[in-house]
């Protein structure tokens, strides 16, 4: 559930974000931690996200405020490193999780980076 300003409920799962290729890169506001989900391909962890910007033709036109959608991901940085980050309560660092606007980047060879 979320609450939008506009509504007194807002009630459902955003849509999938479409991944990325090797070489490309998207602009996200994290919006949850990672949860860990079951997915028919293993496991995963879900994060809320607002989409910023992203290469895709279907994100051509995306509000300026974004889009809000769940980046599906069972990618290292995130399964070990950023929940790792969470579990030992790293203040800063939580903070800037939400605080930041982040640059989740496909490298060449298949890895996934996350800046901010």
């Amino acid at each position: 559930m979320s609450l939008d300003k506009d509504k007194k409920y807002s009630l459902g799962t955003p849509s999938l974000m479409r991944g990325l290729d090797k070489g490309q890169e998207c602009e996200v506001k994290f919006l949850t931690d990672p949860k860990p989900v079951e997915t028919e391909h293993g496991s995963k962890f879900d994060i809320q996200v607002q989409l910023l910007s992203h290469p895709h033709e279907s994100y051509s036109s995306l509000p300026k405020e974004g889009r809000r959608l769940t980046w599906r991901t069972n990618c290292h940085v995130v399964r070990v490193t950023v929940m790792d980050l969470f579990n030992n309560n790293t203040e800063d660092f939580q903070k800037d999780w939400y605080d930041c606007t982040w640059t989740i980047s496909c490298k060449e060879d298949g890895n996934i980076w996350i800046d901010a």
